[in-house]
């Protein structure tokens, strides 16, 4: 065999190695390069805050203007709104449009917000309390809304009265208007909507017709009746008839159609309120209903009393008066 061939025998093996080492280093992946501090962090938010870190805010309720007391604690569940398993009726459409902004649609309402009032995000939280008092009103009167009706918040100088705090307008589609300041305490315009919502639902218990001409102690006395526990806290209170008898024992007393013209028109209501529990609850709904619907006008004390009870007015008043005593 010549020389060079015998060279080549002899290299062969140690190229094969080389060969077999280059492709192998070349199948073996470089490690990652190290990572950077801000590789490290969790994405951020638009607001700069770690997402590994933000959480959902809890849900704030209102501070109520009654100092808290057992009586109001028995009243939290106002200020609870968990999902209901049964949810509560809805109502198709739109109501009134009124003057504002559109801010929100409920099941059954609708709300509008004008200037120098509460701001939007303030009528938006009230929206969920009042169609949640909507639901308690319906109960306690056993009468549900079969329209949609419309609630609208305005500064107090676009009040027909300098006094006036809310208006139900209820002889065609009800829409109500609720007026306050944008400091003032919104769980006070949350109870005034109660109270005119229950002017809602009386129309829709005995019909508009009837409402319009209304005693104005029953019209009054009524609404104020069904807001219930909403307008009790106010006052702390744990019934109308305490309530009353709170306000006798200060100087209320006498002619109940005379406190009509009472500097404190809600201690009048609360009068009222008290008077038709007691007739309610001495001679039942249905003869109450049946002087309701006899009304003769919106003058206090009108309605047919003897017709219905078989006494006065005046009579039926002072045999109140008498379980006030004491």
């Amino acid at each position: 065999m010549k020389r060079t061939n015998r060279t080549l025998m002899v290299l062969l093996p140690t190229l094969v190695l080389l060969l077999l080492g280059t492709l192998m280093a070349a199948t073996v992946p470089s490690p990652p390069p190290s990572p950077k501090v801000d590789d490290l962090l969790p994405p951020e938010t638009p607001t700069g805050v770690p997402t590994a870190t933000a959480t959902p805010s809890p849900l704030t309720l209102p501070t109520l203007t009654p100092t808290l007391t057992p009586t109001l604690a028995r009243r939290e569940f106002l200020e609870t709104f968990e999902v209901k398993v049964a949810p509560t009726s809805f109502l198709p459409g739109r109501g009134p449009v009124l003057p504002g902004e559109f801010v929100y649609a409920g099941r059954r309402l609708d709300f509008y917000v004008g200037r120098g009032t509460f701001s939007a995000e303030q009528v938006r939280d009230l929206a969920v309390k009042i169609e949640y008092a909507l639901g308690y009103l319906q109960r306690r009167f056993d009468v549900e809304l079969t329209d949609r009706v419309s609630i609208g918040f305005y500064n107090p100088a676009l009040a027909p009265t300098s006094d006036t705090r809310g208006i139900a307008f209820t002889h065609d589609r009800t829409n109500i208007r609720i007026f306050y300041r944008p400091n003032e305490e919104p769980y006070q315009a949350l109870v005034i909507a109660t109270h005119e919502l229950a002017h809602a639902l009386q129309a829709e218990a005995y019909g508009r017709e009837v409402q319009s001409r209304a005693d104005l102690v029953l019209l009054e006395g009524l609404a104020t009746w069904i807001s219930g526990e909403y307008w009790l806290s106010l006052s702390d209170s744990p019934s109308f008839q305490a309530r009353a008898r709170e306000l006798y024992q200060a100087g209320y007393r006498g002619n109940l159609a005379s406190f009509a013209g009472s500097a404190n028109s809600m201690a009048a209501y609360e009068m009222w309120a008290g008077f038709v529990e007691y007739l309610a609850r001495t001679y039942g709904w249905d003869k109450f209903n049946e002087l309701y619907a006899n009304g003769r006008g919106r003058a206090p004390g009108s309605a047919d009393y003897r017709g219905i009870y078989g006494k006065s007015f005046q009579e039926l008043y002072t045999e109140w008066y008498a379980t006030l005593h004491g």
